[in-house]
């Protein structure tokens, strides 16, 4: 009796990109498209949006290790536009 050979796992691995220098890209492009927007302080667009207005300050300076999906998506429609939008410029 032959045993039918397992086929091989592929594993995923990190790496193919910076992680941290991602995540400051998403808080220059956050800030950058609030003021294009003509939203002048992050502190009532982030009231308006109903997210914590220091968690607004550090998305927008790239101080911060995580974002939930939910957050950033309340961020991009409160500036009006689409996610396909958001990420159109500035991450290539």
């Amino acid at each position: 009796m032959s045993k039918a050979k397992k086929p091989v796992r592929k594993k995923a691995q990190l790496g193919h990109f910076d992680h941290e220098a991602f995540l400051k890209k998403l808080g220059k492009r956050i800030k950058t498209l609030r003021k294009e927007k003509g939203f002048q302080s992050y502190e009532t667009f982030a009231y308006d949006i109903e997210i914590s207005r220091t968690g607004m300050s550090n998305y927008e300076s790239g101080a911060f290790d995580d974002i939930r999906m939910r957050t950033l998506l309340k961020i991009i429609d409160g500036l009006g536009i689409t996610p396909k939008e958001f990420f159109s410029e500035g991450f290539d």
